[in-house]
């Protein structure tokens, strides 16, 4: 699983009891949901994704090529920042294990994050002679953030699983 998360929200994970409870625990994940301090990335499997980071002004602003090869989005979920967000591995979440993630800066405030997934190897000349990217090919994710609108009381999604099957 991978996820995009407020860093502040983990920062007292710093070992591995703390982690088991706070990251490893699925009842511990869903209220971090619930409250707005993660964003699963989950689709029942491991791998080696690309991910694209992408602030819209509104929901739903794929870019044409994305959305040609969109498989499936997800419900928004609710992302609430102090500044600084991450984006990994579950076990880069909290200051345990010093897991590689990518940390982006995100404004105080409240968020509606969208996660879509791409079928990047449909699309013609995206993938080489061994089934490798091409440079050019689509990353696996695109994840959109944008800001909450006025109307607060939206059902955002409270699953550990990303897309609705």
């Amino acid at each position: 699983m991978f996820a995009l998360w407020r860093l502040s929200r983990f920062a007292s994970v710093t070992d591995l009891d703390d982690w088991e409870d706070e990251v490893a625990d699925d009842e511990s994940l869903l209220e971090a949901v619930r409250e707005g301090a993660l964003v699963p990335i989950n689709i029942g499997g491991d791998g080696a994704y690309q991910f694209t980071v992408r602030g819209v002004p509104a929901l739903g602003g794929l870019m044409e090529r994305e959305a040609r090869y969109r498989l499936v989005s997800s419900q928004p979920y609710l992302l609430v920042s102090d500044g600084l967000v991450g984006l990994g591995g579950l076990e880069a979440v909290g200051e345990y294990t010093g897991a590689d993630r990518l940390q982006v800066s995100l404004e105080p405030g409240r968020y509606e994050v969208q996660v879509h997934l791409i079928d990047w190897k449909a699309e013609p000349g995206a993938a080489d002679a061994d089934g490798k990217p091409t440079k050019d090919a689509l990353g696996d994710f695109v994840i959109e953030i944008s800001q909450q609108g006025s109307e607060t009381s939206r059902q955002y999604r409270r699953s550990l699983e990303t897309f609705s099957r």
